[in-house]
């Protein structure tokens, strides 16, 4: 695998994450054991969301996390965890009548995931949806009261738009706050026709000119496509989710070519795929999920692939 670092933070950041949305304390030993190969086979990123867990809507996931903490405290310093919440209106066992999207209830979000996970601090913590409505200063006033409280140590949003995300930047930079660090919209090699879920936001070409930019962390959510190089076929239908959002003609042809340099280099052609995403201009965590230790072992394969810049856009259609 291969490590960067960003502001606010001296912990090397592993490109390959790791996606903890079926945890559960029904499936604790499964999940422990999925956390433990993930940190063996070199991992530091772990991903999870107030809202994740099976069922959704209660913090399991973040609730399992913590009872792995309390039993291997000394991981704590060696790995890199991002949260999210306020997904407007949903989680109301948590928050009752649902989320919003303001200073108030950041603080609150905050809280709970810290109580949750029995940790002092989260090294990020991002927005899951947006709230356009909503002005982005007293946002960033409420996340940088929370950093220099020590509960988090940066900041970012989940499913902003990169003008939103500039926009809060700016007021940051403008008025002496902490700026944003991290974004994790949907990015994969296979590239959605429309978003999988509502108010969430696809990766587009001049996205992707504004993370170069920026130099700006991606976290990639749904980097193999939902199952697209796995299952997708043009004789297979009978996902209507991964036909209406990943089904194209230019998608079938970057799974052709993703599966021909597959067979060229002797990888498989997911460990393409994923190597496409974090072979960016820019820093990139893919975040994969598992099932069990042997997937964490086959997914974290791919994190010490190299691609050339000719490579990326060949798989890219641009040459």
């Amino acid at each position: 695998m291969k490590y960067f670092s960003i502001a606010n933070s001296n912990k090397k950041i592993s490109n390959i994450g790791l996606g903890t949305m079926t945890f559960h304390p029904d499936s604790k030993d499964r999940d422990f054991s999925i956390l433990n190969e993930f940190v063996k086979q070199g991992g530091t990123f772990i991903d999870t969301a107030e809202v994740y867990g099976l069922v959704e809507e209660y913090g399991y996931s973040e609730m399992v996390i913590g009872d792995w903490l309390e039993e291997n405290p000394e991981v704590r310093d060696k790995i890199f965890i991002l949260s999210k919440g306020l997904i407007p209106g949903y989680c109301a066992p948590i928050h009752p009548g649902g989320a919003k999207i303001n200073p108030e209830y950041i603080h609150k979000a905050i809280e709970g995931s810290l109580k949750r996970m029995k940790t002092k601090y989260l090294d990020l913590w991002m927005f899951h949806r947006d709230d356009p409505s909503q002005d982005v200063g007293p946002l960033v006033d409420a996340l940088d009261e929370e950093i220099k409280a020590g509960n988090i140590r940066g900041y970012g949003a989940s499913n902003w738009s990169v003008k939103r995300i500039q926009e809060a930047i700016d007021y940051a930079n403008n008025n002496n706050k902490t700026p944003m660090q991290g974004s994790s919209p949907h990015f994969s090699l296979a590239k959605a026709n429309e978003p999988y879920w509502p108010d969430t936001v696809v990766t587009d070409q001049n996205d992707k000119k504004w993370f170069e930019n920026n130099n700006f962390l991606l976290v990639a959510w749904s980097s193999l496509g939902r199952g697209f190089f796995a299952r997708a076929n043009k004789n297979y239908t009978d996902d209507a989710d991964l036909v209406r959002v990943f089904y194209s003609e230019e998608n079938f042809e970057k799974k052709d070519r993703a599966s021909t340099l597959a067979k060229i280099k002797g990888i498989s052609i997911y460990e393409i795929a994923i190597a496409y995403v974090i072979n960016q201009k820019f820093p990139v965590v893919a975040l994969v999920g598992a099932e069990s230790p042997e997937e964490i072992i086959t997914n974290t394969k791919a994190g010490s692939l190299t691609l050339s810049p000719e490579e990326i856009n060949w798989l890219d259609l641009i040459k």
